[in-house]
């Protein structure tokens, strides 16, 4: 009788301890991995949705369209009328503002290039044009302009 019976298993305590501990771990660690990683995987498809945009735009227009990708941002121009880039910002339809994707910190445009969409929505030059946001590739397709 002066031996007790014990179920086998964890205490309360043990269970509050490492639970306690996981969720210390869990919110340090957690948003490092997915912050900048989301942040960058979101630009990247704000960066093709603009690209798509910009064609869309020199189709419905019949003007030529340029994409400047620069190292931490991406701006889109219209022509002058004879396909040769201005200074004229393509505007959002929504905000009437220049339509402008801005890198979020650590995200880098490789290599940074100028290119351009006709009337018809091909791209300039016609053999197609590629370059990545952090890694992560961005291609027009040679005649067509589409963007996968």
């Amino acid at each position: 009788m002066g031996e007790m019976n014990r179920m086998p298993g964890f205490s309360l305590v043990e269970l509050v301890v490492v639970m306690v501990i996981a969720g210390i771990l869990a919110a340090v660690a957690i948003p490092r991995f997915t912050d900048v990683e989301s942040k960058a995987t979101w630009y990247h498809e704000q960066v093709k949705a603009g690209v798509r945009y910009a064609q869309r735009q020199a189709v419905a227009h019949r003007r030529c369209v340029f994409v400047a990708v620069g190292a931490a941002r991406v701006d889109l121009f219209y022509d002058n009328g004879s396909c040769v880039i201005t200074a004229t910002p393509l505007t959002e339809i929504a905000t009437g503002n220049a339509y402008a994707l801005v890198a979020p910190p650590g995200v880098v445009l490789n290599p940074p290039t100028v290119f351009s969409f006709n009337g018809l929505g091909q791209p300039s030059p016609i053999t197609g044009v590629a370059f990545s946001v952090d890694g992560r590739p961005v291609t027009v397709t040679a005649e067509t302009g589409y963007v996968p």
